[in-house]
């Protein structure tokens, strides 16, 4: 039994539960999406592309068929949203969770910064950080009235610290892991829960194109089964594989003479071929 409460109200029954997920069309969203189906919630499930999702709802039995509703949308883009938000406001008397898990990934360095490149590192800021906040407009004032729901937003660890190769993705990840924290500290006296998820390295398409060795990686339903998990212990910040990310939050802590020889040691063995 643990010595201190759950930081979260824990959800631990999904069969009724009504779940809307953005992101849901690959990765760790689609992987948790399928998980959720089976447990019986009721889903709502965004994307910009739905043909992955739409195939896979073809597959399911027509008793989960009917309890999952795909809504196409760009979170980058504030009034489909809205809009979105809008449609499953009519259709739920509430709404239990909101799952964001859209992302993207741009290997950005300090040699490719140019004027030309500033599109790519808009649209990652856009869709990582600004699309949050696009969901988190159109959903929090239902909640707030309702008293009731939560909030989990995949971010990363690479959002601990400053990292190479990742100098639009690292920071929005920073971004979103202090967005989560002030969230929290505002929303859960109103009755609403914060989680903020940090996964390591997840195989998926995102972390296909990388060209470097990936430590602990693991599949996306691995993934889905700790962020299941970590609601259900009502945890405010759910990150795996533990024994890799316990290591990046010991280097958290670290003064930066001893962090950056360390990660230079380690970007060394990652940059090995594999």
């Amino acid at each position: 039994m643990p010595l201190l409460p759950p930081l979260n109200r824990p959800i631990c029954q999904w069969n009724g539960q009504r779940v809307w997920i953005i992101g849901a069309s690959r990765g760790i969203g689609a992987a948790v999406a399928q998980r959720l189906a089976s447990l019986g919630a009721h889903l709502y499930l965004s994307s910009r592309d739905c043909t992955p999702l739409n195939l896979w709802h073809d597959s399911l039995p027509q008793s989960q068929q009917e309890h999952v509703i795909l809504l196409p949308m760009d979170i980058e883009n504030s009034q489909e949203v809205s809009h979105a938000a809008q449609k499953i406001h009519g259709a739920w008397e509430h709404i239990d969770l909101v799952l964001i898990a859209a992302g993207v990934y741009d290997a950005l360095r300090a040699t490719d910064f140019c004027l030309e490149q500033l599109p790519s590192v808009q649209q990652t800021i856009g869709i990582n950080l600004l699309g949050p906040y696009h969901v988190l407009a159109a959903i929090l004032p239902r909640m707030r009235t309702q008293r009731h729901g939560h909030v989990a937003i995949i971010s990363s660890v690479a959002g601990y610290n400053g990292l190479p190769r990742a100098l639009a993705y690292a920071p929005s990840k920073a971004a979103l892991n202090n967005l989560c924290e002030g969230l929290y500290f505002e929303l859960r006296p109103l009755g609403i829960g914060i989680s903020r998820i940090c996964p390591g390295f997840v195989a998926t398409d995102m972390t296909a194109q990388a060209d470097y060795t990936m430590p602990a990686l693991i599949s996306a339903d691995d993934a889905a089964n700790e962020i299941i998990a970590g609601l259900a212990r009502g945890a405010f910040e759910i990150h795996f594989p533990r024994h890799f990310t316990f290591l990046l939050k010991v280097l958290q802590w670290l003064p930066r003479r001893l962090y950056f020889p360390l990660l230079a040691l380690g970007v060394d063995r990652a940059e090995k071929p594999r």
